[in-house]
C-alpha cells in the first residue's frame, strides 16, 4: 500500500476547497485558499495579480452565474503542484448548463498550504460561445 505524502494530501484538499468555494459561489471560500499576492492565468488572457485584483475578476465572473459545477475528472498532487483536469459547468439564466467548458487547470501553492499561483487551459472562443462574461477587470 502507497502512503500519501501529507503535503501533496494538504494541498490537494486546499485545491478542493478553493473549488468548493467556486461551486458555492462564496467568494471568501475561494480568497481564503490564497496568497496576498496571487496570479491568476487565465489562459489566453493576461494574468491578474494581487488578492484584491484576483478577487475582483473572480466576482465579475460569479455575478451573472446561477449556479456553478467544477466536475474534477482528475486530479494530481506532486510536491507543492495540484494539476486538475475539470469540466466546468455554468448556469447563466437559471435554465441548465449551457456551457460545459474543458479547462486543465495548474495550482501552486507555497509552503503554508496557499495558492499563490493558478493558470487555466481552456478555450476562450467556447467559453464567449456559450455565455461566458468578458473576463477583462
Amino acid at each position: 500500500m502507497t502512503s500519501i505524502d501529507p503535503i501533496v494530501e494538504r494541498n490537494e484538499k486546499v485545491v478542493r476547497e478553493f473549488i468548493r468555494g467556486w461551486e458555492t459561489l462564496d467568494l471568501a471560500l475561494v480568497m481564503a485558499q490564497v496568497t496576498d499576492d496571487m496570479c491568476y492565468l487565465n489562459q489566453p488572457l493576461e494574468s491578474v495579480r494581487g488578492r484584491e485584483n484576483v478577487a475582483k475578476m473572480i466576482g465579475s465572473i460569479f455575478a451573472p452565474a446561477k449556479k456553478v459545477e467544477f466536475k474534477l475528472l482528475n486530479l494530481f498532487g506532486s510536491g507543492n503542484k495540484v494539476l486538475t483536469e475539470r469540466l466546468d459547468c455554468w448556469d447563466w439564466d437559471g435554465s441548465g448548463f449551457t456551457l460545459k467548458l474543458p479547462v486543465c487547470g495548474m495550482f501552486e501553492l507555497n509552503e503554508a498550504g496557499k495558492i499563490y499561483e493558478w493558470r487555466d487551459y481552456y478555450d476562450n472562443e467556447h467559453w464567449t460561445k456559450y455565455g461566458g462574461p468578458s473576463l477583462i477587470l
